[in-house]
């Protein structure tokens, strides 16, 4: 987690709240939170001009929805922070996310994983591939 002191960003303390703003947190203690109260993902919970910090990989299965985000530095090329599934079965050691709206923010460190659908915008906001 980032050092506040650095950053400005206050740190969330209820990792277990449906709606977060202003806060910075770390997606795996998020998820980490969920499956302490018998969550197996992140399911209908809102982001508002929240930092969300990796490492980790974000899976994200349906019904997200992503507005004026910042998907994370990508060092000019979009494609790094893509993980196309190998199987059409699952993905495993990614954290699921389902429902949930993303309004503004930023993520830090943090790469996504999911459906053809939803990679192939996420790749669609680097333009034209060479």
């Amino acid at each position: 987690m980032t050092d506040q002191s650095q950053t400005g960003w206050t740190i969330a303390e209820d990792l277990t709240a449906d709606h977060f703003e202003n806060v910075a947190l770390s997606l795996v203690d998020l998820h980490r939170a969920r499956l302490r109260i018998g969550q197996s993902a992140i399911v209908g919970v809102s982001f508002r001009n929240c930092r969300i910090e990796g490492p980790a990989v974000m899976l994200v299965v349906g019904g997200c929805q992503f507005s004026a985000v910042d998907f994370g530095f990508a060092g000019g090329d979009i494609r790094t922070l893509v993980l196309r599934p190998a199987s059409p079965n699952g993905v495993v050691g990614a954290i699921p996310v389902r429902d949930c709206t993303f309004e503004g923010g930023q993520f830090f460190a943090v790469g996504y994983t999911g459906g053809d659908a939803f990679l192939n915008q996420i790749l669609a906001l680097g333009g034209p591939l060479q």
